[in-house]
């Protein structure tokens, strides 16, 4: 069985987030913005690398296996998959790293310092 150019596409992307994330984590730059991982995370990068993997290619091997039933669908369905966690990983990650909020506050809720001016 051959890889589609959108599963290679997506392991691309996984492989590009789960090695951001290490380095990030061990440089204590950010945080798993994903609370299963984070809660992988806690038993050791062992454990959160072995799972980022499984929960990869499961999904993958499910897209490839119904590729041959549903050809059209799947391709529709790894497009919006790839979409989605492109969307979702940038919006996780200006959240909670770069603290980008609508109330002009970081996620710990402190005051950042375009507002200290503001300040009686």
């Amino acid at each position: 069985m051959t890889l589609t150019r959108e599963s290679m596409v997506l392991i691309a992307i996984c492989i590009t987030d789960l090695v951001a994330t290490i380095i990030l984590i061990n440089g204590k730059v950010a945080t798993e913005g994903n609370p299963i991982m984070a809660f992988y995370l806690n038993y050791g990068i062992g454990t959160f690398v072995m799972m980022k993997i499984t929960l990869m290619f499961l999904p993958i091997f499910v897209f490839e296996y119904s590729r041959q039933y549903r050809p059209r669908l799947v391709r529709i369905m790894m497009r919006t998959t790839i979409a989605a966690y492109l969307c979702i990983y940038l919006l996780l990650f200006l959240t909670i790293n770069v603290g980008i909020t609508d109330s002009g506050k970081n996620v710990s809720g402190s005051i950042t310092t375009s507002q200290t001016s503001k300040l009686p």
